[in-house]
């Protein structure tokens, strides 16, 4: 029951362990949960992903920084027919309300000022300011800074988007390099027990040669069998190498050393097929077309869009800004003058022609035109990779189940075939092509059960079941 637990874990979900970095080397068995255990906190790809994550997250501190509280100031001495000495200090915050900024300050000024510089002078104690600019038109509703924040924290969720495409990619990837090892393992253990056959029966025909119950000839193809065989075990043996040098890429250690599994360290061999549940499929299906993260990544791109859109349209309009101040005189001067004084005023811009920010729009409407044809064009695709998913995962279970059957006739066969040898009702050159014959349905079978659990793990990526899975240990069963 344990084990049938185990296989509907990794056959449904694929799900990725619990805890990271506890990958024993040591293991007497390499589970595809092992493989997936240090993947997210080591491998290269996903790294680099993880970084433009950062990154994204710098860019939009910087962008926040244009709302930064600022501090201006300046100092201006005159000499000559008038000796003027004027300073002036503001504290300036924007604020992305409305496009609206305020500043508050103090200004001083000494000297003799001609009468109609009377405005820059100021009582003794000087003068505090304070106000504010409210955009009435044109950066009212947005203005470059607020683009820019909204911009950076779009390509944050983008570069998320990003990384999700690279996980999905990865873990399939990784489960399709372990069950390759897996079935490689299981290859040379066929052709391993096929050589074995033949090296045991080499004795027995010796001695039925030299008592006269065999031809020699048959001994010669016995010796002929065994080369052949041996030499279907050195290329099982190298497709079992190059397999642990290719699954090494993703099984790694919590510090991203590469662990090339051990032979020793094969599973007996893959876990029970598990059957589909065509109920959930179209629901499945509804849900990969909305979260998958090539779906997501163009929709924010085209968020993105959008939001340049509303940007360069609001430029078009005019620029009319309100400007509010008030000041208060600091101790009793020479001037009379009232303590409070406040201040309004209009500030305008208007373009006589717009060809900029009309050519702006035309471009950002075709690209978001562009975006939404390769929206559409991704939800196809992925509809007909799901599609596409099943009706691979549907044959290789009914390949799966033809080749069983298949492989019960073919060892039926083969022993039939032994036993007439025996008897002397037959050659061991047809025992051989039995044998061998038992050997390759017995091969094609691996051949299908591969088949069968990298079609399961191309069939999770794209219903994007690795990403929703949750969190529990997986194990292959022995």
């Amino acid at each position: 029951m344990r084990k049938a637990a185990a296989a509907f874990l990794i056959a449904t979900q694929l799900a990725l362990p619990l805890q990271r970095g506890a990958v024993d080397e040591n293991l007497a068995s390499v589970g595809l949960s092992d493989v997936f255990t240090n993947l997210e906190d080591t491998f290269p790809v996903i790294l680099l992903a993880t970084r433009e994550i950062r990154k994204a997250e710098f860019d939009i501190l910087s962008a926040q920084g244009a709302f930064d509280l600022a501090l201006r100031g300046s100092v201006n001495n005159t000499t000559g027919y008038y000796n003027t000495n004027r300073g002036e200090m503001n504290i300036v915050k924007p604020t992305p309300i409305w496009g609206t900024s305020f500043f508050a300050g103090y200004r001083l000024s000494q000297g003799d000022f001609p009468d109609y510089y009377t405005p820059r002078r100021t009582n003794p104690g000087g003068e505090i300011r304070f106000g504010g600019r409210i955009p009435i038109w044109r950066d009212r509703a947005t203005d470059s800074d607020r683009l820019e924040l909204k911009q950076s924290e779009i390509n944050k969720t983008i570069a998320q988007n990003v990384l999700d495409e690279q996980k999905l990619s990865v873990y399939r990837d990784a489960a399709a390099s372990y069950w390759n090892w897996v079935s490689a393992g299981k290859r040379r253990r066929i052709v391993g027990d096929l050589l074995k056959i033949a090296e045991l029966r080499q004795d027995q025909i010796k001695r039925r040669v030299a008592l006269g119950d065999i031809p020699a000839i048959e001994l010669q193809e016995n010796e002929r069998a065994i080369l052949a065989r041996r030499e279907q075990i050195a290329a099982a043996e190298r497709l079992l190498q190059k397999s642990a040098l290719y699954l090494s890429l993703y099984y790694r250690k919590s510090d991203g050393t590469m662990i090339s599994p051990r032979d020793g360290q094969l599973p007996a061999g893959f876990p029970p097929e598990v059957a589909i549940d065509n109920s959930t499929f179209d629901a499945d299906k509804q849900r990969a077309l909305k979260n998958r993260p090539e779906i997501r990544r163009i929709e924010n791109e085209i968020e993105l869009e959008r939001n340049a859109l509303a940007f360069h349209e609001n430029q078009r309009g005019p620029q009319i800004d309100l400007i509010i101040a008030g000041s208060r005189d600091i101790q009793q001067g020479t001037l009379r003058r009232d303590p409070w004084e406040a201040e309004f005023g209009v500030v305008f811009n208007v373009p006589l022609q717009t060809r900029k920010q009309d050519g702006k729009i035309g471009g950002t409407q075709t690209k978001i035109e562009i975006l939404q044809q390769k929206l559409g064009y991704q939800r196809d695709k992925i509809h007909l990779e799901a599609n596409d998913a099943l009706i691979a995962l549907e044959n290789a279970l009914k390949r799966l189940e033809i080749i069983k059957e298949e492989i019960q006739v073919a060892d039926k066969l083969a022993r039939a075939e032994k036993s007439r040898f025996d008897l002397g009702d037959s050659t061991l050159l047809i025992v051989n092509l039995r044998e061998q014959a038992a050997a390759e349905v017995a091969l094609r079978l691996v051949g299908a059960e591969v088949d069968y659990w990298i079609a399961r793990a191309e069939y999770d990526a794209v219903l994007v079941k690795f990403l929703t899975a949750p969190k529990k240990p997986a194990t292959t069963t022995n």
